[in-house]
């Protein structure tokens, strides 16, 4: 096998743009499994490719692709090893059809062809240096385009070309997954499946979908979504100038939102309301319906200038990280209520309240929870507050939940889990985190125990008796039309999952 981390990151970066070139976000408002036609397209392809490469290939009714391979050499007869990723993304991503390579970045900013306004250099995110010098892979800039997880998916594909080719390397019995709609929590996807692979003899498994660059999970956070309503209720016009103010948020998943300055449109105008609630008001919000991050909202203002500055000023310190507004008059909306100003009053004295832990997700960094208010949108008879509530320890995360009901009040409030920490479970097979580690340090590549800050939807395989941990994929600003990895970056994790896979091998 061929070590050049270059060589190899150019095969890796093929199968990514093959595969980012197929549009497959899930739909959290479909009923069906996949929630995308796209998924099917996608687990097709795949199917394809593990085919040809001399898998069995098996595709269920819900899009799931099961690619087995027989084990070889001291992996021979050792339990199969499941490899799994999921073929969806998030909302918002957009299918391109090739990525941009800047090669030797120098750490100044990268130019995204369709976003010259943000910033993306060393000065702003020193969390990128680990890619210092390497030949960054990224798209033009204006919409992720689906690292998560299809980075995961082309690392997969490059290892099991990888042992095709090279029939001296190691390996236990795989089998590689792709599953659709983790990114919308549809466990029922995998249930069926999960007891499948527990039937076939699998005893271990990793999901390869994590963020940094060589990181091993064997944590993850307890989540809860929740949701307050606001009313509608009558409300005073003072004045009939209206204007139309569009935020554009810094965009970023919850896990990297403190090194990468998220801010959200509803917590961005809420700021805008505390300084200017005298001279202007919200009548409408309403935010994004692919980029929960962004917001259209109508105010009255009887000093359109002050408010203005109001407005420089709060989202002005935000706009290298990609913060945008635009401000235009506009006729006052048909429907005019109090649910918009009452529910942005709201969010600032949440976000003023000290119950004595870290509520936004961009203070929030290493075992810390968070309660991010992040999406409002209009529901029934007035406007509905999307809460995501994530903790590491599960009475923690009740504590949370129980804020967000003090705070509000007499409102209607609903929460529901959603997923747990696998954690506990893990920890009765410290196996994967040793053989992912040990995998790092015989190739002397750097190792990092670190907890998941999100989930990768485990929870029926762990039902199941199968213990799977996470691996990292190595890039930088997921689900952000910021993110890049590098081929360099890529490379090195060809060669961890070969070492990882040969490790497993051994024993």
């Amino acid at each position: 096998m061929n070590t050049d981390d270059t060589a190899l990151g150019r095969i890796t970066l093929g199968h990514l743009e093959s595969v980012v070139a197929i549009d497959s976000q899930s739909d959290e408002a479909s009923t069906t499994i996949p929630t995308t036609e796209g998924q099917r397209v996608l687990a097709a392809f795949v199917g394809d490719f593990y085919r040809q490469l001399g898998g069995q290939v098996e595709t269920d009714g819900h899009a799931n692709v099961i690619a087995t391979f027989p084990g070889r050499g001291a992996g021979k007869d050792r339990p199969p090893l499941a490899l799994m990723v999921h073929l969806d993304t998030a909302r918002g991503t957009m299918a391109v059809p090739s990525l941009t390579v800047t090669g030797a970045w120098d750490g100044r900013a990268v130019r995204y062809a369709k976003n010259p306004t943000i910033k993306v250099d060393l000065a702003t995110y020193p969390s990128a240096a680990e890619f210092a010098g390497q030949d960054l892979v990224h798209g033009p800039g204006d919409a992720p385009f689906g690292l998560d997880d299809k980075l995961g998916l082309a690392h997969c594909m490059t290892l099991a070309k990888l042992l095709a080719e090279d029939p001296e390397l190691d390996h236990p019995p795989l089998i590689f997954i792709g599953r659709p709609d983790e990114e919308v929590g549809r466990m029922e996807a995998i249930e069926g499946l999960a007891v499948e692979l527990a039937g076939r003899g699998v005893k271990w498994g990793y999901t390869v979908d994590g963020i940094l660059p060589f990181e091993i999970n064997v944590a993850n956070f307890n989540a809860a979504g929740a949701h307050v309503q606001f009313a509608d209720g009558p409300i005073a016009l003072r004045t009939r100038r209206c204007y139309r103010l569009d935020i554009g948020g810094v965009n970023t998943h919850g896990a990297t939102a403190k090194a990468e300055g998220h801010r959200s449109a509803t917590r961005l105008a809420a700021e805008i309301l505390r300084r200017v609630g005298d001279v202007a008001t919200p009548l409408t919000f309403e935010s994004d319906a692919l980029r929960d991050c962004d917001a259209t909202s109508i105010w009255w203002a009887t000093n359109p200038e002050r408010f203005e500055a109001a407005i420089i000023e709060v989202v002005g310190n935000h706009v290298a990280r990609g913060a945008s507004w635009e401000l235009a008059e506009s006729a006052a909306p048909e429907r005019i209520s109090s649910a918009a100003h009452d529910m942005l009053l709201w969010v600032a004295d949440f976000y003023a309240s000290r119950p004595g832990f870290v509520l936004p997700c961009e203070a929030s960094e290493g075992h810390q929870g968070y309660t991010a208010l992040y999406r409002a949108r209009r529901h029934g008879e007035g406007v509905r507050l999307d809460v995501r509530i994530r903790d590491f320890d599960p009475d923690a995360l009740l504590t949370r939940i129980e804020h967000v009901r003090k705070r509000a009040g007499r409102r209607p409030f609903d929460f529901a889990h959603q997923y747990v920490n696998m954690g506990p479970r893990i920890a009765e097979h410290p196996e994967l985190e040793l053989w992912a580690s040990t995998a790092c340090e015989n190739q002397e590549l750097p190792v990092r125990v670190v907890p998941i800050r999100g989930g990768t939807g485990v929870d029926p395989f762990l039902d199941a008796g199968i213990p799977v941990a996470n691996v990292g994929t190595g890039y930088f600003a997921p689900e952000s039309e910021k993110e890049f990895t590098s081929v360099q970056m890529m490379g090195r994790h060809a060669k961890w999952l070969v070492e990882l896979v040969g490790v497993v091998a051994r024993g």
